[in-house]
């Protein structure tokens, strides 16, 4: 992740006391979240970015670190984000990709899948019903 999404999540999440940041911060001890500086030039593009589309800081510079590291998949879970995710050839991936193939890989069983959903919904996480089903469904033909 980049310094900006670290400042996002973690250090402003948890003066406002979100419980995803302690989360977050715990994932990055653990190291299997890892921050990554972007060059001089990315801190630049990135501003850039974020001018011309809109988008937030945070989310161009995940944009232009998955570049700058030569990545080919982002996660992204905003529509208007991975619209230009994919203008810069990346391929956005969103938390049900991340849940599907936990799923896959047995990491996560089918039930637990759903109560992940389920408990996202819970907290705001914005889903429509159409998506919702069709995580639903694919769940089920795993």
């Amino acid at each position: 992740m980049p310094p900006e999404v670290k400042l996002e999540t973690i250090d402003r999440g948890k003066a406002k006391k979100y419980p995803d940041a302690y989360v977050i911060e715990e994932a990055l001890t653990e190291q299997w979240l890892i921050t990554h500086t972007l060059t001089k030039k990315n801190i630049e593009r990135s501003k850039a970015l974020v001018e011309m589309t809109g988008i937030d800081l945070g989310e161009a510079q995940v944009l232009l670190l998955a570049k700058q590291k030569n990545e080919t998949e982002v996660l992204i879970d905003q529509s208007s984000v991975r619209k230009v995710a994919r203008n810069l050839g990346l391929v956005p991936r969103g938390t049900i990709f991340v849940i599907l193939t936990a799923i896959r890989k047995h990491i996560l069983t089918k039930e637990n899948a759903k109560e992940m959903l389920a408990k996202l919904i819970d907290e705001n996480f914005h889903l429509s019903a159409k998506t919702y089903g069709g995580a639903l469904r694919a769940i089920e033909k795993l």
